[in-house]
């Protein structure tokens, strides 16, 4: 007896047509997904950089700010400090900064041996240009004078105003023939030219008194002996230098 096998091949039937919707449509639904998923990954990308361009933005908005605070800041302190050094009128060292500038280099010439020496002058009969011409005047004589004294000396020699129409100069690293070219200098280019004031023109000369600073004396003593070689230039006629010592008693 013969014996057969059929084989029968069983087909999926899908038993309804919501089974079919459901498994028809699966890879157009992927897709559509993905391309949701990069435009939104693409639009989040887009606002990040947006938002790192505004956080650099910012940042270096900071940082000129800062910078800009800063330098102005330097500046005003250069300022103020320059103020604080300054004499208000004639733009030239005020009196407590002389001493303190004075003090140092005095220390430094008796630490290296070198000469430098204290040097005082005012303006003769300054008082009169006050009462002929007015303080505004005289305010602007001594800015001028001031002015003239600046450009003859070094820049490293001091320059102050003492009080008044007085005036003091700390003259280091020179000999004694030096501070007395430098003080016949400059009282002729004090008084070689008058100062115009408002079509004026105010004839102005000056009496210098130099003493020896370092090595021999300090700082207190160096310009009482200057104040002293002063006196004597005022009393021996004005308009002169006079060395302290270089006279009789």
């Amino acid at each position: 007896m013969n014996t057969f096998f059929v084989f029968h091949r069983k087909e999926t039937v899908l038993s309804s047509v919501d089974e079919m919707s459901y498994y028809e449509p699966t890879s157009a639904i992927e897709m559509h997904w993905t391309g949701y998923m990069l435009e939104y990954s693409k639009k989040i990308a887009e606002e990040r950089t947006l938002l790192l361009m505004v956080f650099v933005s910012v940042l270096l908005l900071i940082l000129i700010i800062t910078a800009f605070l800063l330098v102005k800041n330097i500046k005003l302190s250069k300022k103020l400090k320059e103020m604080a050094n300054s004499d208000a009128l004639t733009d030239i060292l005020n009196r407590r900064c002389f001493m303190e500038l004075g003090l140092m280099q005095i220390e430094r010439s008796l630490r290296t041996g070198d000469e430098c020496f204290i040097i005082i002058f005012d303006l003769d009969y300054f008082k009169s240009v006050n009462d002929n011409y007015g303080h505004l005047a005289g305010d602007k004589v001594l800015r001028e004078i001031s002015q003239r004294v600046k450009k003859a000396i070094r820049p490293y020699d001091l320059f102050g105003r003492y009080g008044g129409e007085e005036f003091i100069m700390l003259v280091p690293d020179v000999d004694k023939t030096g501070v007395l070219n430098m003080a016949e200098r400059i009282r002729l280019d004090v008084c070689k030219t008058p100062v115009e004031f408002e079509g004026k023109k105010i004839s102005i000369s000056a009496s210098f008194g130099i003493a020896y600073a370092a090595p021999m004396n300090d700082m207190r003593t160096a310009i009482q002996y200057a104040d002293e070689a002063l006196y004597r230039a005022k009393k021996e006629g004005r308009n002169r230098v006079v060395f302290y010592g270089d006279y009789s008693a």
